[in-house]
């Protein structure tokens, strides 16, 4: 029988591990952004106004699996946006986080992806756990297709803004990244310049996908943090990256394979969340040019 502190202990803990899993946006960004989110489990807030400087709740189940996706110059229902929507094929250029915390309980897979380009530069932290890593990305400048806006660049799977603009950037079929896989004409700017993030659908290593980047985290502490505009580059190994995790990383699946996925558009009819405390859409820059 417990005694009445080890009952009270027994209840926090209990009440520690139901509400573990969180995530949480904070856009260091000098414009509004706007969240675009899908999923295949779970729940989390849709589409999401967030200010320069501004954090947010995204309010996800402890089974959310889906991704964030970020659009610049939006208005409130992201069907109008400089980068990212309405479309979020690659049409125009937008940086994704992608999550699941619904694979293995206690636990959540992450990894960042350019593969359809980037609008502003992304970090996913946790504040510590067995297995974590911290994932960032700052672009440098240099981009070989620049996108539409103050800073974003098209999708190193394509040739021309021409080809994303009219396909997307990885269209039914077989793109300018081969086989919709592996690394595409421009594909190196993002690899070599952010290891640590998707810059083809295949830079895991999956498929003899070359080079092989260590660029999901299996990590076992489920709050977690996507910075925007984190004005910092992470340059983990591979081999590093295997001690972290084990020989198990190299098993491990993306969490959102949206490299394989067709886009639902019927995402864009969902709530809109806004909040008194978000700033109105302006035209401001999101990052340093690159």
């Amino acid at each position: 029988m417990l005694n009445p502190s080890s009952f009270l202990l027994v209840a926090a803990l209990l009440v520690s591990n139901t509400h573990a899993a969180s995530l949480k946006v904070y856009n260091k960004c000098t414009g509004t952004v706007f969240l675009n989110t899908a999923s295949s489990s779970g729940t989390i807030a849709h589409n999401v106004l967030l200010g320069a400087g501004k954090s947010t709740d995204m309010r996800i189940s402890a089974n959310w699996n889906g991704a964030i996706n970020v659009g610049t110059g939006c208005d409130a229902s992201g069907r109008t946006c400089t980068t990212g929507g309405p479309t979020w094929d690659g049409r125009t250029p937008f940086s994704r986080a992608e999550l699941n915390y619904a694979a293995i309980p206690g636990t959540v897979i992450y990894d960042i992806s350019f593969i359809y380009g980037a609008n502003v530069g992304m970090k996913i932290s946790s504040s510590g756990g067995t297995g974590c890593a911290n994932f960032a990305c700052t672009l440098p400048k240099g981009c070989p297709i620049r996108g539409p806006g103050a800073n974003s660049c098209y999708s190193g799977c394509c040739r021309s803004a021409a080809e994303c603009k009219a396909k997307g950037a990885l269209p039914p079929g077989g793109g300018g990244c081969p086989k919709n896989g592996y690394a595409g004409p421009h594909s190196d700017f993002f690899y070599k310049n952010c290891p640590n993030v998707y810059a083809f659908p295949f830079n895991d290593g999956a498929e003899g996908g070359k080079p092989a980047n260590y660029v999901v985290s299996q990590c076992k502490n489920t709050a977690i943090t996507v910075t925007l505009c984190p004005g910092e580059t992470t340059h983990i190994p591979k081999s590093l990256g295997l001690l972290l995790q084990g020989e198990a990383q190299q098993q491990m699946s993306r969490p959102w394979d949206a490299s394989f996925d067709e886009y639902d558009p019927q995402a864009l009819e969902d709530e809109v969340f806004d909040s008194s405390d978000y700033l109105a859409l302006d035209s401001g820059s999101y990052e340093e040019d690159f």
